[in-house]
């Protein structure tokens, strides 16, 4: 779920010796290129087929209006052709989804509730009779149709990006959106909610909360990034420098720093809320050590990892399941992890990939080794309860005697894993041989498997005739849908966009 977001401080270099003179440019950089190494972030460039599945009712699988609400097995995205709109990179938010193109376009679709598709959607429609359909993906139909600019995946206006601009990377969170562009500055839109339902983005000049943010805007304080990772309601961002910088909410300590208030940061009448709110909506440095360089970010539900150029694992944020791979304090309520810690029990791995879902999480090493821990109750991990001696100490048991939490990174029979993803409680899992692998609660068919399970309890391979012979790449996986993609071998042919505009 993934995806899943990264932003940097401006930092100047001073020498002691006075720079050598230089012939003055015509040509004026971008402030956030100034000094230090310039960075151009490429965007990838491989046309992908997107394949969607599960709840559809709030159009976060992006078929359109008049489609199927429960799709139980993968269905191709026709409004998402790789030939015509050429999908180049995919993330999958809680209950809406966004992508970038060949051509640098970001789409976006799914709820638009609290601005997370980053444009107008407003529509006033009502309730049609559909024909019924049915194919290969099982899908049933409904009665509604749905709102046609959240359900299309449709481009946010070009206008709403400072001109020259390039997006080479989105993220999506529960009800938020990213964007990172070539030079290394992030955008963002939508909004971050908090436990008592209160919105919140960011502060304007004035100081004033702004509660959503309906279209893009520059988040500040953060230059020459390099990858972004959103999680439900916080955001990550690594830098060229291999620092993480985190924003949003911190309820679950998931932005893995301490937010100083003092007295000195405002009036004596502001409110302390609203001073500690202010701190966590600006960009700041992660307390991760600072010897160590951070090669990548993967940022949970309400916890967070990062992976350093060792390949060791650091987690931080909520780990009241073991979510983190902490055992300290796991299977206790409310139980967080404050300051980032390198996972011992993960400390004979190098790690390749990490995600996370409500209550588990879920990695791939360098080996290709596919690993699951946390929460088990509810079939995230895979495993078969009833074969686990009641005496392990690789778990923690709930009342009723029945395994509840895993605690030990346990290793999952899927051969040659190369990437995974987490939703809320399910995941997928691929293979080298492009082959995806699901699990989990499957009550909306988020896990593809077309028969009407609420659990699928041991990793299952996807197989319908829309993914059987393809290569899959990527895997994404959002509140209660799931989406799946991978290269399509170009057509001959003019290319064309055939994505609908804002």
């Amino acid at each position: 779920m993934p995806p899943k977001a990264s932003k940097s401080q401006k930092r100047r270099a001073q020498s002691p010796e006075p720079p050598p003179k230089r012939v003055k440019s015509m040509v004026r950089r971008p402030r956030s290129q100034a000094t230090g190494p310039i960075i151009e972030n490429k965007a990838p460039t491989t046309r992908l087929d997107v394949y969607v599945f599960g709840e559809g009712s709030s159009g976060e699988l992006g078929l359109g209006p008049k489609n199927s609400v429960d799709v139980k097995r993968p269905r191709l995205n026709h409004l998402l052709d790789a030939e015509k709109v050429g999908v180049v990179q995919l993330a999958a938010g809680g209950m809406h989804a966004a992508a970038l193109t060949f051509d640098g376009k970001v789409l976006t679709w799914g709820v638009n509730d609290n601005y997370a598709l980053g444009r107008d959607t407003s529509w006033e429609g009502g309730l049609k009779d559909m024909d019924a359909a049915e194919d290969d993906s099982g899908s049933d139909t409904s009665d509604i149709e749905l709102n046609p600019h959240e359900s299309t995946p449709t481009a946010i206006p070009e206008k709403s990006f400072p001109p020259g601009t390039k997006i080479v990377s989105v993220t999506a969170g529960n009800s938020a959106t990213f964007a990172l562009t070539q030079e290394g500055q992030v955008y963002g839109w939508g909004t971050f909610v908090n436990k008592e339902g209160k919105a919140m983005f960011r502060f304007d000049e004035s100081g004033k909360v702004v509660e959503k943010q309906k279209t893009p805007v520059l988040i500040p304080g953060l230059e020459k990034i390099v990858q972004i990772s959103a999680g439900s309601d916080f955001c990550l961002a690594l830098d060229v420098d291999g620092t993480v910088h985190s924003w949003g909410l911190s309820e679950q300590d998931q932005l893995g720093r301490r937010l100083v208030v003092g007295r000195h940061q405002g009036a004596d009448d502001v409110d302390f809320d609203i001073l500690h709110n202010r701190v966590g909506l600006t960009p700041g440095l992660v307390a991760l050590p600072k010897r160590k360089k951070i090669a990548s970010i993967h940022a949970a539900s309400n916890h967070a990892f990062a992976i350093d150029s060792d390949g060791n694992a650091w987690a931080w944020g909520l780990n009241n399941f073991g979510q983190t791979g902490v055992k300290t304090g796991a299977g206790t309520g409310g139980n967080t992890i404050f300051i980032p810690q390198k996972l011992q029990a993960l400390a004979h791995q190098k790690m390749k990939v990490l995600d996370g879902g409500s209550h588990h999480s879920i990695g791939v090493s360098q080996e290709g080794e596919c690993l699951v821990w946390g929460r088990m109750d509810g079939a995230q991990m895979g495993v078969d309860i009833e074969s686990l001696p009641v005496d392990d100490s690789t778990k923690v048991l709930s009342e009723r005697g029945r395994p509840r939490v895993l605690l030990e990174p346990t290793v999952l029979p899927i051969p040659d894993c190369v990437y995974a993803a987490a939703g809320s409680d399910q995941n997928i899992a691929i293979t080298s041989q492009g082959k995806a692998y699901s699990w989990g609660f499957n009550t909306n068919y988020q896990c593809g498997q077309g028969a009407d399970l609420d659990d699928v309890t041991v990793p299952t391979l996807i197989d319908n005739t829309a993914v059987r012979d393809k290569k899959l790449t990527w895997a994404g996986s959002g509140g209660q849908y799931s989406i799946l993609a991978g290269p399509r071998q170009p057509k001959d042919g003019p290319q064309t966009n055939g994505v609908g505009q804002s």
